[in-house]
């Protein structure tokens, strides 16, 4: 009885990856003139332990409609100054490419949490 009833149960249940294929982004000309790339992550939503996964877009997509993962994409600045720079009034002109990186962590914090401890090189992919 409880065998056919978890066939049943079972059928119903949209089959997910589990496999997850991490990611390294390949940046070309184009995104070093813009000066940022769009990342994405994901990790098991029910272990803010569990591993993070840096993703493609498709799969960021794919992992977005499964509710047993966490997605997010993040912009990360590659090009900039490494200092921030202000104005005659002191006031800030642009913020570094490292203190921009950081606050686009935090922002996402609250929904995978170790996060910054994944992306320790504020620094990853800069380049003058």
């Amino acid at each position: 009885m409880d065998i056919k009833r978890y066939k049943n149960i079972s059928k119903n249940i949209k089959k997910v990856r589990h496999d997850v294929e991490t990611h390294i982004p390949k940046l070309v000309k184009q995104d070093y003139e813009r000066g940022y790339v769009t990342r994405y992550f994901v990790q098991k939503v029910n272990d803010k332990g569990s591993p993070i996964y840096e993703v493609t877009n498709k799969f960021y997509t794919y992992y977005s409609g499964v509710p047993q993962f966490t997605a997010i994409s993040l912009r990360w600045r590659i090009s900039g100054p490494t200092e921030q720079e202000y104005d005659s009034t002191g006031t800030i002109i642009d913020k570094s490419v490292s203190e921009s990186n950081r606050i686009a962590i935090k922002l996402v914090a609250y929904e995978i949490p170790n996060l910054k401890l994944y992306l320790p090189n504020l620094l990853q992919f800069y380049k003058k």
